[in-house]
């Protein structure tokens, strides 16, 4: 007979699922403290400024890195 299969049930193993949960768990909470790490990093580096540094070495630094120009347009972008 083809196209037909015989049914048959599925060994559950409740050790793997409760492996595969604590794997999981262990993965999501090294990536919650990665971020939580890089947001801190990210943030203590823009609060340390140097006091040596005064406005106008500021403004030539803004000037000797400009922003990027705005991406293409694309006719997509002209249909809007």
């Amino acid at each position: 007979m083809q196209g037909r299969r015989v049914a048959r049930e599925l060994i559950f193993d409740p050790e793997i699922e409760k492996t595969t949960k604590a794997n999981r768990k262990v993965d999501r909470l090294a990536r919650e403290a990665a971020r939580v790490a890089s947001a801190t990093h990210e943030i203590s580096e823009e609060d340390v400024s140097s006091p040596h540094t005064s406005d106008d070495e500021t403004n030539i630094m803004a000037e000797a890195n400009p922003p990027p120009p705005p991406p293409r347009r694309t006719l997509g972008d002209y249909g809007q």
